[in-house]
């Protein structure tokens, strides 16, 4: 807010809008414009008249103006224009000139001690900014040079610092909420690898315990959520929905087969005490959890658990850490992979361990190439363990011939084109994680003794990694929430300033003035109240409207999928004909498995891609209505509004999480029946082809129109809290401002005598709330 804008408020309690230039610029450089402009400042809307009828009074204007003044307009227009002068370029002795002004207007009793307080608050040289940074008021500031952490306890003392500072309880109890999103943020970390490949042995280097592996969790079968609270442990078993499925993949796969085969034996009719219609926990004793999770454990509940969630007040899980710990890439139940990919989806960092013995195995090649392509994986880490077992040399042989397996792979999916995007989002970090394990559990008298010093076992390193990936000046998930935090907080206080300035408004007025407003109220209240109803009548007819859509859409992906199937059909059906013309010999399974897989993900990429567009583009229609609806009251979208843009609004949202169904049984059935597929007999496999696509695709196809419709619905609910929030702003304003209004007519008496020290305090208050708005806008 400007310094004109300030003394209407404060000194006139009114705002006021320049329309006519007075020409005071020309005169500010004259010796006595700071005298006269002190005069003309001090009259108001009660004691105006006496001053613009004095000869005299005339006579010393033309020394701030070549323009007369007639009336309170006139003077009003004559003081924003000296106000705004003054604002401009003004220097400290001058401003001491117009302080003894002041001083001399209030000794000669032309100016009373309340009026001049106000005045002498206004143009204090602290609000000019004439003083030097040192002699400023200190306050809490935003600085983005520092770590999250440090940023996240300035923005913690500022809360505190708003909170005495605030006086609205509404708006206090948005800056809790601002509070409790800063702190209930989590920062997940997914931990990837074939068994063996030591991420128990790296995890609990990590933590500075062994709280997985041999003394906790030995040869981890399930998904691991491991996160910071009170130490417990609970186990989550397959319903039966998803264990039908496990039985169903069986009849294709072997080694499922095997697994249900075992199960079934060990459990019997006591498989039913575990697997429930809906997913069923129970608490563990968390010394016990092998029992539940270990591959090895005679009873073999870890073929009915889905996944663990262990708590444990380890300090390294502090500040919102989760680490999600999976099972091997090699697990032969494929329902444990979709979980895990499901887990994987919402990771902010994904480490993959590979064994130095064993790195670069098809698996792990497969699984980098499919994380940073399809999984919504932007950083990748690749942490060569049991670095201590070969020679430096080796080491890098390893990290080259890791590259040239994705680059041979990129080549047989034809996306060569994406290597250099890949190589360029993973980093290699070799670790010993044994010696490491051994530092941090008091063992490092092995550790030295093996040659081993804490910072040669790779574990610093990666400890650094992770604290700038998650949370140093890169990041750009704590780039989102510090800016998310800042526009919150930005809102919260302009909200807050605006009910200051409205309080300033009603302290400058008469009791009948205020008694005036109030008739003006009731007045514009039934009119107002018919507004809001037909708005909301609005909003309700276009979100019915915009979830019909989602159901048309919902037709969409169904005429999608069935041409995706098609498409895959044929590129099968078309390898295996060109083969037999050119080669007299089928197609490798490998190169078939590579055709139907790279089909599907792309396939699935580009429908979700154009599912994205509509619904976006339907929305954009929707927020461009509101738009001309809402104007008056502050609703822009796209670049001219920093807090609501349609497009960006669910830029992120449709990124993830579609391609987590597992392939293996399709792949399975088509390669089989490649493998089989004669010259003569091609009609036969395009038959089959044709039969086994459409039967395999249901889940695949039920799971991604699920996961659409519970996005675009969320999305809906999101996006039509937005549509409203001006209008509950307003709404809420106006019965704010309505009750402001009752409360001070009804203690005008009693506070009559306070109210110009309660105007100046206010008015403190206010510019202290702009500097942290300001600053948070920067």
């Amino acid at each position: 807010m400007s310094l004109v804008n300030d003394y209407f408020l404060l000194y006139h309690g009114k705002n006021c809008e320049q329309k006519i230039t007075y020409g005071t610029d020309h005169y500010k450089n004259r010796d006595e414009f700071f005298e006269v402009a002190a005069l003309v400042l001090a009259p108001t809307r009660k004691d105006y008249e006496k001053y613009i009828t004095l000869d005299s009074f005339k006579k010393l204007i033309t020394h701030v103006t070549n323009k007369k003044v007639k009336s309170l307009d006139d003077l009003n227009q004559l003081q924003y224009c000296i106000i705004d002068s003054i604002e401009n370029d003004t220097q400290n002795c001058q401003i001491e000139k117009l302080h003894e002004s002041l001083e001399y207007l209030k000794k000669e009793r032309i100016l009373d001690s309340s009026n001049f307080n106000k005045l002498i608050s206004l143009f204090d040289p602290n609000e000019l900014g004439l003083c030097d940074e040192d002699s400023k008021d200190e306050h809490i500031q935003i600085d983005e040079s520092k770590s999250f952490k440090e940023i996240k306890i300035d923005f913690e003392n500022l809360i505190i610092e708003l909170e005495e500072i605030f006086q609205s309880q509404e708006y206090k109890e948005e800056l809790k909420s601002t509070k409790e999103y800063l702190e209930n943020q989590k920062f997940s970390i997914g931990i990837t690898g074939v068994m063996n490949a030591g991420k128990s042995t790296m995890l609990n280097a990590l933590m500075g315990k062994e709280i997985l592996g041999s003394a906790v969790v030995p040869e981890t079968a399930n998904l691991t959520i491991v996160k910071h609270g009170i130490p417990e442990a609970n186990v989550f078993y397959w319903n039966k929905e998803e264990w039908n499925r496990i039985e169903q993949s069986g009849k294709q796969l072997e080694s499922i087969k095997e697994f249900v085969n075992e199960t079934k034996k060990i459990f019997g009719e006591e498989i039913n005490n575990y697997i429930h219609d809906d997913s069923y926990s129970e608490k563990v004793d968390i010394n016990n959890l092998a029992a539940y999770t270990s591959a090895e454990a005679s009873g073999k509940k870890c073929n009915l658990v889905k996944y663990v969630e262990l708590k444990s007040d380890l300090r390294f899980l502090e500040n919102g850490i989760e680490i999600v710990d999976t099972p091997g890439l090699d697990d032969p139940v494929i329902q444990r992979e979709e979980i895990t990919k499901e887990y994987l989806n919402q990771c902010d960092l994904m480490i993959h361990l590979m064994n130095v013995s064993q790195s670069a195995t098809l698996k792990d090649v497969e699984f980098i190439i499919d994380a940073l392509l399809y999984q919504n994986i932007t950083k990748l880490l690749i942490v060569i363990t049991r670095a201590d077992t070969v020679e430096k040399a080796q080491l890098q042989e390893v990290i080259d011939y890791t590259k040239t397996s994705i680059e041979a792979q990129l080549k047989a999916q034809n996306k060569d084109s994406q290597l250099d995007y890949i190589l360029r989002n993973i980093k290699f970090i070799p670790i010993s994680g044994k010696m490491a394990l051994y530092h941090r559990t008091g063992r490092e008298k092995e550790a030295l003794e093996a040659g081993f010093k804490e910072e040669d076992t790779g574990i610093l390193e990666i400890e650094n990694y992770l604290e700038e990936t998650l949370f140093g000046k890169s990041s750009s998930k704590t780039d989102l929430i510090i800016k998310g935090i800042k526009t919150q907080l930005r809102k919260t206080i302009e909200k807050e300033i605006k009910s200051f300035n409205y309080e300033l408004i009603l302290l400058g007025k008469t009791k009948e003035e205020l008694e005036e407003d109030l008739k003006d109220f009731a007045k514009r209240k039934s009119t107002n109240e018919s507004i809001f109803e037909a708005m909301n009548e609005d909003i309700a007819v276009y979100k019915n409207d915009a979830k019909s859509y989602i159901l048309t859409l919902k037709t969409f992906l169904e005429n999608e999928l069935l041409d995706l199937q098609e498409i895959i059909r044929k590129r099968v059906f078309s390898d295996v004909k060109y083969s037999f013309e050119k080669t007299k010999k089928r197609p490798e399974s490998k190169r078939i498995k590579t055709i139907v897989e790279t089909a599907i993900k792309d396939g699935i990429v580009d429908v979700i891609r154009d599912y994205r567009y509509k619904f976006i583009k339907k929305s954009q229609n929707i927020g461009e209505v509101f738009e001309q609806k809402y104007q008056e009251m502050g609703f822009t979208i796209g670049h001219k509004n920093e807090n609501f843009d349609a497009r960006g609004f669910f830029e992120n949202d449709f990124k993830s999480g579609f391609l987590t169904s597992s392939n293996e049984v399709l792949i399975n059935k088509i390669t089989n029946e490649v493998s089989k597929s004669k010259d003569s007999k091609l009609g036969e496999l395009d038959r089959s082809l044709q039969e086994f696509i459409k039967d395999e695709f249901e889940p695949i196809e039920k799971n991604i129109k699920e996961k659409a419709q519970n996005v675009s619905k969320v999305l809906i609910d999101n996006f039509f809290a937005q549509i409203s929030e001006p209008l509950k702003v307003f709404e809420k304003k106006l019965l704010k401002d309505e009750k402001a209004l009752e409360d001070r007519i009804s203690s005008f008496e009693e506070n009559d005598s306070q109210k110009d020290e309660l105007t100046i305090e206010i008015h403190k208050k206010v510019k202290k709330l702009e500097t942290f708005s300001k600053e948070l806008k920067a």
